[in-house]
């Protein structure tokens, strides 16, 4: 007789597909479910990814393609500062095993 997994018999919300799914590079646009005080990975302008909380979603901006953008919190004491990232734009990662191997992979300190 075999067990079945809880996977197996209940069918996945759309938040933990998304959940499932992970970028291959750290330039590649991509989507995930997103909440506020969520710890995530962002790279700002000067070009080196940093950990931040996301703080709220700020608007949806209609170029392309609808491109949610949301304000993060990074930073220590009187340098912290509040940005906006957008996870399609590839500037905005999840702070997950597999995101975090490639950041390793590029060198940053994890």
């Amino acid at each position: 007789m075999r067990l079945r997994n809880w996977k197996e018999t209940v069918e996945p919300t759309i938040e933990e597909t998304l959940l499932d799914v992970h970028p291959e590079t750290l330039d590649q646009p991509f989507h995930w479910y997103i909440e506020p005080d969520i710890t995530v990975w962002i790279k700002p302008a000067d070009g080196k990814w940093r950990k931040g909380i996301v703080f709220a979603e700020w608007h949806t901006l209609y170029l392309h393609d609808r491109i949610q953008q949301w304000y993060v919190e990074y930073g220590k004491g009187q340098h912290r500062k509040r940005e906006l990232f957008a996870p399609l734009l590839g500037n905005m990662k999840p702070d997950t095993p597999e995101v975090r191997e490639l950041l390793r992979k590029a060198g940053v300190f994890v």
